[in-house]
């Protein structure tokens, strides 16, 4: 894997555990997401200020990752799984993320999510667990 590869894999997980920070750097002036929370397409304002406050994820795991490169623009595909303190059971879901290599930073230009259903008496998978947390994490959303 390169290092364009790697850092944009590195990039994708920090995502996911940077919630609307992430968003404020990264996130194209005009991007488009499509997220289950809220609902339906949403440009960078619509993504930012669902965002915030958000709850952020406190681990995630990310799993057949492939990558498709055209020029400029990478699209990252993969599975995650990721968990939160407010969450009994972890997200599954099928992501995919476009980003643009513009002068060096990369910008993503757009998300897609879908939540998996797993259905684990018919499923071939290994059911993950939560990380072992070292410190309790008290506060609000």
């Amino acid at each position: 894997m390169d290092s364009k590869v790697e850092e944009l894999w590195a990039l994708e997980k920090r995502r996911w555990l940077d919630g609307a920070e992430f968003y404020e750097r990264q996130l194209a002036p005009d991007a488009a997401m499509v997220i289950p929370y809220p609902s339906g397409l949403q440009d960078r304002v619509a993504a930012l200020s669902g965002q915030c406050p958000a709850r952020q994820w406190e681990a995630v795991e990310l799993h057949d990752q492939s990558v498709t490169r055209h020029g400029e623009t990478v699209l990252l595909s993969y599975r995650v799984v990721a968990w939160r303190d407010c969450c009994p059971e972890p997200l599954r879901a099928s992501c995919a993320s476009t980003y643009l290599d513009d002068d060096g930073t990369w910008l993503r230009l757009s998300h897609e999510r879908e939540p998996l259903e797993v259905d684990d008496t018919k499923s071939k998978v290994s059911v993950l667990k939560r990380p072992t947390r070292i410190v309790a994490h008290l506060g609000a959303a």
